[in-house]
């Protein structure tokens, strides 16, 4: 994901709920353990994911359409996920839906000389080709090894910065805002926050100082001097820090109270404060770049029911299916066709997206040399 480059300061690329409506149209349950595949007439499919993917109407649809029982498992993470199936854990389930820049990372993994997850059943994903363009070639360019693909988006969002537009005036979107005190004419000590993440915080630092190139390959690739600049230009903005934050409900509960009134965010928490009538978020997509995360569904390599998770991942992209998972997360399908089963005041918040606007992500990838991120990360914390 990155700022649209046809934005500019005279047509204002950070938007208001209002802003956003006009720039984009209207065009648990716990598995068990060892019982993969399951067994009988009716094959129990356990799937590691995201709450939402739980959702009632949407498991009892699959279970129907497919003739499967589903048990899901709710993770916080996808590393969480990927730590989880590493360990073995991916004999105990069919399905993992994981942020897409853990799918390489499963595919480089093997046990006892044997790969973790098993290639698409592309007779099975039927609905595959009814994607976004940039989402199968998203999957071509970093799902697929010797000839065969591993995973398949579902949804997605993107990342920039968020602020209360009640405190900090226009201005032309840019991660100067983040980093830079005086871009904005707005005393900003110890008004802004900042995920609580080696990747996202410091992907935001990076393309605030030019890296961008670093970005443009199947890997994240900042060199050791890079990640040092990186490291600090964090620590540089400490000052003006009012802390790190990790999770949504928190980020909006804060910029609620006022504890912050800028930070880094993704597009669904603000899209979330819209649709509940709090119409003074402004969302930001910085001209210098923006990271996009899209969940993507893989098998298990020790499925005994490879088919019929296809077919599962397959219903969670069908227009019906998709939508309510985008009504659920406040977040769009990868299938456009969700836009028929949703109203126009839906698909004006998650529902349809200028496909210009996806051409321009920079989707989440695997990271080069990631130790060496990490380390910086925990310095910049502890600075």
């Amino acid at each position: 994901m990155s700022g649209n480059p046809s934005d500019s300061p005279r047509t204002k690329s950070h938007q208001s709920r209002r802003a956003f409506l006009a720039a984009t149209g209207a065009a648990g349950l716990t598995a068990a353990a060892g019982c993969i595949g399951g067994g009988g007439s009716t094959p129990t499919i356990n799937i590691l994911t995201w709450e939402e993917y739980a959702n009632e109407d949407i498991k009892s649809r699959i279970e129907e359409e497919v003739g499967v029982t589903l048990e899901i498992t709710k993770s916080t993470s996808s590393s969480n996920m990927f730590s989880s199936w590493n360990a073995g854990q991916y004999q105990q389930y069919d399905i993992a839906i994981p942020n897409n820049n853990y799918v390489p990372k499963m595919m480089d993994t093997e046990k006892d000389g044997e790969p973790m997850i098993a290639p698409v059943d592309e007779e099975a994903v039927s609905n595959f080709d009814a994607m976004y363009d940039v989402f199968q070639g998203f999957a071509d360019s970093q799902f697929t090894a010797n000839g065969n693909r591993y995973g398949v988006p579902i949804r997605f969002g993107w990342y920039g910065y968020s602020y209360d537009s009640r405190s900090v005036p226009d201005h032309e979107d840019s991660y100067k805002a983040l980093f830079d005190e005086n871009y904005v004419d707005a005393d900003l000590s110890g008004k802004i926050v900042m995920y609580d993440n080696h990747f996202k915080a410091m992907s935001a630092a990076a393309l605030y100082l030019g890296h961008g190139d670093a970005f443009e390959g199947s890997r994240v690739t900042l060199s050791q001097d890079q990640i040092d600049e990186v490291k600090q230009t964090l620590i540089d903005q400490k000052p003006n820090l009012q802390g790190y934050i990790a999770a949504d409900p928190t980020y909006i509960k804060s910029l609620k109270q006022g504890n912050f009134v800028i930070g880094q965010s993704g597009r669904n928490e603000i899209v979330e404060m819209w649709s509940n009538d709090n119409d003074w978020p402004s969302m930001a997509t910085p001209k210098e770049g923006s990271l996009a995360w899209f969940e993507s569904a893989v098998v298990s390599s020790a499925s005994e029911n490879k088919t019929k998770s296809w077919e599962v991942i397959n219903e969670y992209i069908s227009a019906k299916n998709g939508a309510t998972l985008a009504k659920t997360g406040f977040s769009p399908s990868v299938n456009p066709n969700t836009q028929e089963q949703l109203t126009d005041e839906q698909n004006e918040m998650y529902g349809a997206v200028d496909p210009s606007r996806l051409e321009q992500m920079i989707p989440f990838k695997a990271v080069e040399n990631e130790d060496a991120w990490i380390t910086a990360w925990e310095e910049v914390k502890s600075a």
